[in-house]
């Protein structure tokens, strides 16, 4: 017996569910909710705010492109809610990249800097004495058959 939809998302919350991808959707996404965020009466107060959104006007606040229900909020916070859940849901969310130096700056700065002193292409030698003590030894000129046809002389 195949494992429905919801046993396959407990036993890998990573793999790809009826064609929805894990990472897109998350309860922290659906919540539009910071992952940081600590405190009941904060992360409800933003909850309550959410669902009063989609209630009004779901079509203003897709996530993805996908139109939220009421029930995918409720399911949202049940999540959050329960330890497992909101350790999952962290687990699939994406953290924003940590600003780092400006890449306009550094093409910048790259550019003002002058390249490395070379002391010119070096010369590259053989040593053929040396050469020829890593050649294999040449290959015999007979060839020795592994195995023969019936039937073939």
């Amino acid at each position: 017996m195949e494992p429905t939809a919801s046993e396959g998302a407990r036993e890998n919350p990573w793999a790809w569910q009826a064609g929805r991808n894990p990472y897109r959707g998350t309860a922290f996404q659906i919540l539009d909710l910071d992952p940081d965020l600590t405190g009941r009466a904060a992360i409800k107060a933003q909850v309550r705010k959410r669902r009063q959104r989609i209630t009004r006007s779901a079509d203003r606040f897709p996530v993805h492109g996908r139109v939220l229900a009421p029930a995918e909020v409720n399911a949202a916070e049940e999540a959050l809610n329960d330890p497992a859940g909101r350790l999952t849901a962290e687990l699939l969310t994406h953290r924003p990249e940590r600003p780092g130096p400006d890449p306009a700056e550094l093409a910048e700065e790259f550019a003002e800097t002058d390249p490395p002193e070379s002391a010119g292409p070096t010369r590259i030698g053989i040593d053929r004495r040396v050469l020829a003590g890593l050649v294999p030894p040449p290959a015999p000129r007979e060839f020795v058959p592994l195995w023969t046809e019936e039937g073939a002389h």
